[in-house]
């Protein structure tokens, strides 16, 4: 599976979405270690949860600071958040039904898709955020 370490070459340069990106691949992470490590399915449905509600805050904040900046590309944006909402209904879906394999393949969907976007559309979407910061304070 992709690792899920972050890295400072994960950075959007907006401290506070850095930081948030950072609990999300903790999360993951951990969730990725108690399936290998056979936790309980209680187990894995707290820590999903708490991934899916990490998520859900995380793409609520950056959609509304995107909005408030005027980002013009905020319809692509939240069409890509739409893939890992749906990625983590299917994960707690897996979860509930016990199905290992597709834990696992949920999981690197997941990893997946938080590189790729974080490297791509919230790069984007940073430099265009600390654009517009700059903007405003002068």
């Amino acid at each position: 599976m992709r690792s899920l370490q972050w890295t400072e070459e994960d950075s959007i340069y907006v401290p506070e979405l850095d930081q948030e990106h950072q609990a999300m691949f903790h999360l993951t992470q951990e969730l990725r270690h108690a399936v290998m490590a056979g936790e309980a399915a209680a187990r894995l449905e707290i820590t999903a949860q708490r991934l899916s509600e990490e998520v859900t805050s995380h793409l609520r904040h950056e959609e509304r600071l995107m909005r408030e900046a005027g980002y013009p590309q905020i319809d692509w944006h939240e069409r890509q958040h739409g893939t890992v909402r749906a990625q983590i209904a299917t994960l707690a879906d897996s979860i509930r039904a016990g199905e290992q394999a597709a834990i696992f393949e949920s999981l690197e969907a997941i990893a997946k898709w938080m590189k790729d976007h974080t490297s791509i559309a919230d790069c984007m979407a940073g430099a265009y955020l600390r654009n517009h910061l700059r903007a405003l304070a002068h």
